[in-house]
């Protein structure tokens, strides 16, 4: 028969083992960014650009568990007024007169349409063009662009629609 502190031991040993985690399969992403604005993939409901700036922000935040950590407005764009919603891990809402139009990210968590991911290596995109700006070495497929970083040929940052580059 089991002590009262040897059944306290194997209590103890099977609530710390049920805390436990253990690796499952890859989790899918919640966001996918794609040419035409964001999808939920958990819901599969859509944020196509041309949406209300402030519906757009309180739905990402929901899904991001999360306000952005700025809202800044930069006035000097060439497509005219740009109004950016920055979240922490790199994802950047665009908005013009109260309307999404396009997203920019470095957050290698949120997938983009067309296999792509921030930090994703150039090797893993054979079929791809780059041209080399201003900005860096650039590439572009379906209306989603992105540029390398220059040490080790990674994506930097991805983006679709109206953004705010100074070439």
């Amino acid at each position: 028969m089991l002590s009262l502190r040897a059944l306290a031991s194997v209590c103890a040993i099977v609530l710390v083992a049920a805390c436990v985690t253990t690796p499952s399969e890859s989790v899918p992403p919640v966001l996918m960014l794609d040419a035409q604005g964001i999808e939920h993939t958990a819901s599969q409901t859509r944020l196509d650009f041309g949406r209300a700036q402030d519906g757009v922000i309180d739905s990402i935040s929901r899904v991001l568990n999360e306000r952005p950590a700025s809202i800044t407005t930069n006035a000097e764009c060439g497509a005219g007024p740009v109004t950016a919603a920055a979240w922490p891990d790199g994802l950047t809402l665009n908005f013009q007169q109260d309307a999404f139009v396009g997203w920019v990210n470095s957050d290698p968590e949120l997938d983009v349409a067309g296999g792509f991911r921030a930090g994703q290596p150039r090797v893993e995109m054979p079929q791809v063009s780059f041209q080399v700006t201003t900005l860096g070495s650039e590439f572009s497929r379906s209306d989603v662009s992105g540029i390398l970083t220059e040490d080790d040929a990674r994506v930097r940052l991805l983006w679709a629609g109206t953004t705010c580059f100074f070439r």
